[in-house]
């Protein structure tokens, strides 16, 4: 599932504080059966992708679990061996590639299990 970011002036409109940024809203989740939940943030010529936070889950344990965050060039990446929600908050956010999209996936999790992956990401101005 690819994302477009939509630039908003998170201090309101006619602030006179403008740090412009175009939000991916953390409700953006792609689900599947028995396959890898995939969600992409379309980069822009320029500019970086920021991902803030991401947010998965599995139905039941995976036999396979894992989740990968990479833009082609840097890639991050960590297995996943329970069930149910979690979650990975960057502090500083993770900043990628000028101009790459990044793809955030929750494998294949084996046999007949959900999973779930929720990306709140932005680029940068």
């Amino acid at each position: 599932m690819a994302l477009t970011p939509q630039f908003v002036n998170p201090h309101g409109q006619g602030s006179r504080t403008v740090w412009p940024q175009a939000m991916i809203a953390s409700v953006d989740q792609y689900t599947t059966l028995d396959a890898a939940a995939v969600v992409t943030v379309t980069g822009q010529a320029g500019r970086k992708v920021v991902v803030e936070q991401v947010i998965w889950s599995y139905s039941s344990a995976p036999t396979g679990g894992a989740i990968t965050i990479t833009d082609g060039t840097t890639t991050l990446s960590w297995d996943i061996t329970a069930a149910g929600f979690d979650e990975c908050t960057f502090s500083p956010p993770l900043a990628f590639v000028t101009g790459a999209n990044v793809t955030i996936t929750l494998a294949d999790p084996g046999g007949a299990i959900v999973s779930k992956v929720i990306a709140n990401a932005y680029v940068q101005q």
